[in-house]
């Protein structure tokens, strides 16, 4: 009788993470990928038979500084009391705003009085030196200032949500730079689900 060979553990896993793909994709046949953009504060109505959905976006980019004016924090991104995204920090004399998370980056630090770049966030890169932040980015310092901080920011992140609920949209506001130092981005959020 011939010995019977058994698939090790790690092609048992293989075979399960290929067949899990499968059943997920299956659950997609035949629906179409929407999206919704939100740059500014509104609502989402999610359709019938929706259960989850998924937020790519981030808190707003902390202010720029320069010499012993700094920046202000940037405002926090929310999808009702679901999920919020905090904005990155201001920059501050001789130091770069922090992050308001993982996502986020730190704004610079001056390099030579020329003034730290801001912080980038997930698809952004940050405010150019005395520049403004794009979405979710941190603004440029001047002179001895450093950037402002890129807000937390996630991409495809699934949130589970109730048919037919009505969910708060809000999008934080860019923090200010300090006198003549780049503001930062304002936040952003798109909406994704299927059906």
């Amino acid at each position: 009788m011939p010995e019977i060979q058994l698939p090790t553990r790690q092609t048992q896993l293989e075979i399960k993470q290929k067949v899990d793909a499968i059943n997920t994709s299956m659950t997609t046949v035949g629906k179409k990928l929407r999206s919704k953009v939100y740059t500014a504060n509104g609502t989402f109505v999610v359709p019938a038979g929706v259960t989850e959905v998924y937020i790519t976006g981030g808190g707003a980019g902390g202010g720029g500084a320069r010499d012993g004016s700094p920046g202000s924090a940037g405002g926090v991104t929310s999808f009702g009391s679901l999920l919020s995204l905090p904005g990155g920090s201001y920059g501050a004399s001789g130091g770069g705003g922090l992050p308001g998370g993982s996502g986020g980056g730190k704004g610079g630090y001056p390099a030579n009085s020329a003034g730290g770049a801001g912080g980038s966030s997930g698809f952004y890169k940050g405010g150019e030196i005395g520049g403004i932040g794009p979405y979710c980015c941190g603004g440029g310092g001047l002179a001895t200032g450093g950037g402002g901080g890129g807000g937390h920011f996630v991409i495809d992140y699934p949130v589970a949500v109730s048919p037919n609920a009505s969910i708060a949209i809000t999008i934080g506001v860019g923090g200010t730079g300090g006198t003549g130092a780049g503001g930062g981005g304002n936040g952003i959020l798109t909406v994704k689900w299927w059906e």
